[in-house]
């Protein structure tokens, strides 16, 4: 599973975001020969590649990041209490029932509970699949090798099986125990075997009912709180990076872009768990917002860049004529963002578009009309076009990317 994983985010998103991040880490190379600073940031690049596709590979629960932990400092007393429930009233419908497998489907019931419903309904449906699985082969097994001392063919039958069943369907990996249980130690009779799985499937449907019903957490719910976190990064990576001068903190503005990128890992990990309401109210789904947010990012890349490499070029009439409209921008997006990560976060009322993005193209458009018509009147300094022209086209591409936003959680504003 965390193969698939890795390869279904790292491929794109992930090499994307740290060939982006590579531009911010220029500064660190800036004074080296160009031979030189190309090797170094290539392996800088190539590191920060490694070593994120291994956190990605190697997510699973609540302790793979900071993010994840505040989200999920009350699992364990949430888990406690469900499994408590869970085993209490396994135990009773067994023991009702006088099943010889009670130990086996308070097993079941104990394992089938995980962190969100999402995932123990995954993993209870599939220790329900590998109790049925394993109980054919191992009852197959012990007709295919009937005497008391073919213990070993019977395991080496069985675990064959059941490992080739679950590399195709991981989920069912539960079937391993439960056939190398029969063939190691056979039933008095069939039924025993049958009671065994009945047992399990038991245990796990009300591992997945004790999910649902006692403080339940959906993953959705979970990926909101995540999805806030990165809004609240971009909101704060407007307001920090650079634009018009060079004054400011580069490495509280590059502990932000790290940032972003751990909340977006975390993010992608629980929305690809979510089976349960995967979208949003209005018709988008998780990822697709996921995906407006990064290309947010990287406006913000590019913005962050014109302050870093450009600022210097600027005249002092650029930065009087574009130092309000500046601000008008980095306000209102500031503000549309925070609202937005509000309604993620606090289940707060969707924000209006128009109040916040409005007057925010209203100020990128004339910030860029000033920028054109100051770049027609300084064809003698090419530092200074060039400043002027990408601060035009990043104040245009974060303007676009709020706006993608927007028509995704507000599609009849676009009808």
């Amino acid at each position: 599973m965390a193969a698939r994983v890795f390869y279904r985010f790292f491929s794109h998103d992930i090499i994307r975001s740290l060939h982006s991040l590579a531009v911010i880490r220029l500064r660190k190379t800036a004074f080296v020969p160009q031979r030189q600073r190309f090797s170094s940031t290539r392996a800088a690049s190539l590191t920060a590649s490694l070593v994120t596709g291994t956190t990605l590979a190697a997510y699973h629960g609540v302790t793979a990041l900071n993010s994840v932990r505040r989200i999920a400092r009350s699992d364990p007393t949430r888990i406690c209490i469900q499994s408590l429930i869970a085993s209490a009233v396994t135990y009773a419908c067994l023991r009702f029932a006088n099943s010889p497998s009670l130990t086996w489907g308070v097993f079941a019931s104990l394992f089938s509970l995980q962190v969100h419903f999402d995932r123990s309904l995954k993993s209870g449906m599939g220790q329900m699949a590998g109790a049925a699985i394993g109980t054919l082969v191992g009852l197959a097994a012990l007709h295919s090798f009937p005497a008391a001392e073919a213990a070993l063919p019977r395991l080496a039958l069985t675990t064959l099986t059941t490992c080739l069943t679950s590399a195709f369907f991981p989920a069912t990996n539960y079937s391993i125990f439960v056939a190398a249980a029969l063939a190691l130690q056979p039933p008095d009779s069939p039924l025993e075997a049958l009671s065994r799985a009945v047992a399990i499937i038991l245990g796990s449907g009300i591992g997945i009912m004790v999910s649902l019903t006692v403080v339940p957490q959906m993953a959705r719910s979970r990926a909101f709180a995540v999805m806030a976190e990165l809004l609240d990064d971009c909101r704060a990576l407007l307001s920090a990076v650079p634009i018009l001068s060079r004054d400011h903190d580069r490495a509280a503005v590059d502990a932000l872009h790290e940032q972003f990128l751990r909340h977006l890992v975390d993010a992608r990990a629980i929305s690809g768990e979510a089976r349960i309401r995967a979208r949003f109210e209005r018709g988008p789904t998780l990822n697709a917002a996921l995906d407006a947010v990064h290309t947010l990012w990287h406006g913000l890349v590019l913005l962050d860049r014109v302050g870093q490499s450009h600022s210097g070029a600027f005249a002092a009439e650029d930065c009087a004529a574009l130092g309000e409209l500046v601000s008008a921008v980095r306000k209102n997006g500031s503000d549309y963002l925070h609202h937005l990560a509000a309604y993620l976060r606090d289940n707060a009322p969707l924000p209006a578009s128009r109040d916040f993005l409005a007057p925010l193209h209203d100020a990128a458009t004339h910030a860029r009309s000033r920028c054109m018509e100051r770049v027609s009147q300084t064809g003698h300094c090419p530092q200074r076009v060039q400043a002027l022209s990408t601060l035009a086209f990043a104040l245009a591409e974060v303007e676009s990317n709020l706006k993608r936003i927007s028509d995704l959680l507000e599609p009849q504003a676009t009808a």
